[in-house]
């Protein structure tokens, strides 16, 4: 999957030339607040900034974090996650109204868990950190559908370091626009293979 990042990375730059769609704009600032349905990431904060290069190339980069807590029959667990996130994206117009979007990119996340054993009374605790590495592509379209409105699709593949199998997901992102500069709207992501896992964030993004 590295490798096939890196082969996507430099095609990405190598169409640099072809024209963009006239309505979107990849030079922006994101504020995020999210959940799952998964009790370990009940919570989640992102800080998001993009910018472009050119007509068709831009980079993306953010930072998160997250919480989530649960119990079991015998254990209270929580768990504390942080890390960031580089993509290089390539944009080209396919009509006025319509962006062909492609990404690349890697994420690091490190986690801070612990469980603690119950039994009537806390008898005893455990705590982990784990670090991993995540490289991820996708392909998708973004579609202006009215003046205020934008719409974005996509098709994730996901690669875990050390895990033995790859995640498709998709992904569905509704935004509408409040100013020149400023939009609010609706991301939402879903596992398509692996384990079922639903996202929903919310987000501010502001332009410049």
């Amino acid at each position: 999957m590295k490798n096939k990042l890196f082969i996507i990375t430099i095609f990405l730059t190598l169409l640099g030339n072809a024209s963009n769609a006239e309505n979107f704009n990849y030079d922006y600032i994101e504020f995020k607040v999210g959940t799952t349905n998964s009790d370990a990431t009940e919570k989640e904060i992102y800080a998001v900034a993009s910018k472009s290069i050119n007509e068709n190339i831009s980079f993306r980069g953010g930072l998160y974090y997250y919480t989530g807590d649960w119990t079991t029959s015998s254990n209270y667990r929580e768990q504390v996650g942080k890390g960031f996130y580089l993509d290089s994206v390539y944009n080209a117009g396919i009509t006025s109204n319509t962006d062909l979007v492609i990404s690349a990119g890697y994420s690091f996340y490190s986690i801070e868990a612990s469980s603690r054993q119950i039994s009537g009374v806390i008898s005893s605790n455990t705590n982990t950190n784990v670090d991993t590495n995540i490289y991820h592509a996708s392909i998708g379209i973004r579609q202006k559908i009215l003046d205020t409105i934008e719409m974005e699709a996509h098709y994730r593949g996901i690669d875990v370091e050390k895990s033995t199998s790859s995640i498709t997901q998709g992904n569905l992102i509704l935004m509408n626009k409040l100013s020149k500069n400023t939009s609010i709207g609706i991301d939402y992501s879903w596992n398509i293979n692996s384990s079922d896992f639903n996202r929903t964030v919310l987000f501010l993004r502001r332009k410049f």
